[in-house]
């Protein structure tokens, strides 16, 4: 256990709750705040996410539905059309085919960030990615973004994570932030000729203050001849 300091309120801890650390000189409050998200998002991922009703804050893209023999993923493009900056967003994605809608990402147990967008920034675009080891043919894919429970918005700048692809599977995550962070997810897109040609996602449980980590994402689909496209989106926000 980590040296404490009552005065002033502010604490240098390393505690446990819900299954992660979360260390650092931040005040209680900070702390109870986080310890709280992580909770809540643990919670939720045990129930089924349904989204019934769109949320016209967020634009989403042409999605891209790629087949491999070892199962299926789906890029999905966002955009914020907002002046605030959007968290915990709520998606259900799915196959559409002539027979009716194959569901997803529905079932409980899911990890949170399969059935959810960590977080866009005002006005600005990422991709969404999901992975599933079911194998689906046919149909076309489909993507629902609905309203966020955990927070409606936050004010000022999201933590800086950055990304880079020393190799087509290994990548180098850096937290270029002060704000730890848990449960982070990253994406990997390969693109060729325009063109989503494979994907994958990875998660790391917890990346330290201007900590760095490597990592492999196994991709779906193919990246021979393809340039890859990094995302990291950040879970803890202050």
């Amino acid at each position: 256990m980590g040296r404490s300091v009552r005065r002033g309120w502010v604490v240098c801890v390393a505690m446990l709750p819900v299954a992660v650390i979360l260390t650092g000189c931040v005040s209680t409050e900070t702390i109870a705040a986080r310890a709280r998200l992580v909770s809540a998002r643990t919670l939720a991922s045990q129930s089924t996410t349904e989204v019934s009703r769109a949320n016209p804050d967020v634009a989403i893209g042409r999605l891209a539905l790629i087949h491999a023999q070892t199962g299926t993923a789906i890029v999905v493009p966002l955009r914020n059309d907002t002046s605030s900056t959007l968290t915990d967003l709520p998606i259900s994605v799915g196959i559409r085919t002539a027979h009716g809608e194959l569901h997803l990402n529905r079932s409980a147990n899911l990890d949170y960030f399969q059935t959810h967008v960590a977080a866009i920034a005002p006005h600005g675009a990422t991709d969404w990615v999901f992975t599933t080891g079911r194998r689906v043919t046919g149909g076309r894919a489909v993507a629902t973004v609905g309203f966020p429970k955990l927070h409606a918005s936050l004010a000022g700048e999201l933590p800086r994570i950055e990304v880079t692809s020393p190799s087509t599977r290994r990548l180098t995550v850096t937290n270029r932030s002060s704000i730890p962070q848990y449960d982070l997810p990253v994406y990997v897109v390969a693109v060729r000729a325009g063109r989503d040609v494979g994907a994958g996602r990875a998660d790391i449980t917890h990346l330290g203050t201007h900590a760095t980590t490597t990592l492999n994402v196994t991709l779906l689909g193919t990246a021979k001849g393809a340039a890859l496209r990094v995302i990291a989106l950040p879970t803890i926000f202050s």
